[in-house]
C-alpha cells in the first residue's frame, strides 16, 4: 500500500516537472520572459524610417532624355516640401508616372525620371538613314530613330554600295565601335536644316521618276 502511494507522488511530481519545463521552453521560444530576445522577436523591430526633408535638404530633378542627354533643374526647399517625409514626396512623384527618387547621399535628393524623346536641344538635329528601304530624314542625332520626319524619293538599294553600308551602320548606330561613330557623325548628322539641305542635293541624281 504504501508502495503505491509513493508511485503515486513520484508520478505526479514529474508530471508537475514536465509541464513547468514545457512552460519555460515555449517562453524562450516565444521571446516573452524578461531580458530576452530571440531572433524572431529582433526581427520584429519597426522599420527605419527616412528622415523628413529640412530646410538646408538639397532637392534635385533630372530629365533623361533618349539622346543621354540630362537637365537638372534644382528645386527651391520652400515650406511645402519642408518637414515632408518621403512617402509624401513620392506622392508629389508618384512611381506609376516615372519618377525614381535617390536618396543614397545624406540629406541630397535626386528626382529623376527618364523622357521617350530627344533633348530640346538635340530636337533640332537631322540625320539621315533607312526608312522601308528609302532615304530618310530623321529627327535628333545619330542613335534615335524614332522619329521620321521625311522620306526622300531614293531607294537605297540605287545608291553606291559604301553609302549603303553607312546607312545601314547609321541605323545601328550605337553598336558601332567610337572611330565609326565619328565618322559617321561627320557625314549623316547636321546640326541645322541648311547644312542638310547641301547633302541631300547630292542624292538628285538617284532620286526615281
Amino acid at each position: 500500500m504504501r508502495q503505491g502511494s509513493w508511485q503515486k507522488k513520484l508520478a505526479v511530481a514529474l508530471g508537475i516537472l514536465f509541464v513547468l519545463s514545457f512552460t519555460a521552453c515555449y517562453a524562450f521560444f516565444d521571446g516573452w520572459l524578461p531580458g530576452i530576445y530571440t531572433s524572431e522577436s529582433a526581427a520584429k523591430k519597426p522599420v527605419e524610417r527616412k528622415p523628413r526633408i529640412k530646410a538646408d535638404t538639397r532637392i534635385a530633378k533630372a530629365l533623361v532624355f533618349a539622346c543621354n542627354d540630362k537637365v537638372y533643374t534644382t528645386i527651391p526647399t520652400t515650406s511645402k516640401y519642408i518637414g515632408m517625409d518621403f512617402e509624401a514626396l513620392a506622392k508629389e512623384f508618384p512611381p506609376e508616372e516615372g519618377w525614381e527618387i535617390d536618396d543614397s547621399v545624406p540629406n541630397e535628393l535626386i528626382i529623376t525620371r527618364h523622357e521617350n524623346k530627344v533633348c530640346p536641344y538635340h530636337r533640332e538635329f537631322r540625320h539621315l538613314g533607312i526608312d522601308e528601304g528609302f532615304l530618310a530624314i530623321y529627327e535628333g542625332p545619330l542613335g534615335y530613330n524614332d522619329k521620321v520626319l521625311q522620306r526622300e524619293n531614293v531607294a537605297v538599294y540605287l545608291l553606291p554600295p559604301e553609302i549603303q553600308e553607312d546607312l545601314n551602320m547609321a541605323m545601328n548606330y550605337n553598336q558601332q565601335d567610337p572611330d565609326t561613330q565619328a565618322r559617321l557623325k561627320s557625314q549623316l548628322e547636321f546640326e541645322d536644316e541648311n547644312k542638310l539641305s547641301a547633302v541631300l542635293e547630292n542624292f538628285d541624281e538617284y532620286k526615281e521618276e
